[in-house]
């Protein structure tokens, strides 16, 4: 093979490793003002990322912020296993109350469940 047919030739995309993903949605509108005050998503983001390289469950990929929710974005080999992990630190923190997550088997259209959170 010639240089130009090596420059030129497709390279087969890498497999992700953490395709399996949590996505949680946060309600940005409906929880009362107080909470929106106290509580905010670089805390909780925090907390997420130490609970999951503590336990080297995956990553956390980032978070988009829209006019009526917030989705962070997590993922991981095992999308059960990384929710497990996380979903205490999800339950406890006011900003998560009423937020759905969605544990999604592989990547986009693959199979997935959605849980919805209530707070403690």
């Amino acid at each position: 093979m010639n240089l130009l047919s090596k420059l030129f030739v497709k390279q087969k995309p890498e497999t992700p490793l953490n395709e399996q993903a949590v996505l949680v949605y946060l309600d940005a509108s409906g929880l009362a003002g107080d909470v929106y005050a106290a509580y905010d998503t670089s805390t909780l983001e925090d907390q997420l990322i130490e609970v999951i390289e503590s336990q080297s469950l995956g990553e956390f990929d980032g978070i988009e912020s829209g006019e009526f929710e917030t989705v962070l974005f997590m993922y991981s080999p095992d999308s059960e296993a990384l929710f497990r992990a996380i979903q205490t630190t999800l339950r406890a923190y006011p900003l998560c109350q009423n937020a759905r997550v969605v544990i999604r088997q592989g990547g986009p259209g693959a199979t997935e469940r959605t849980v919805r959170l209530q707070t403690a």
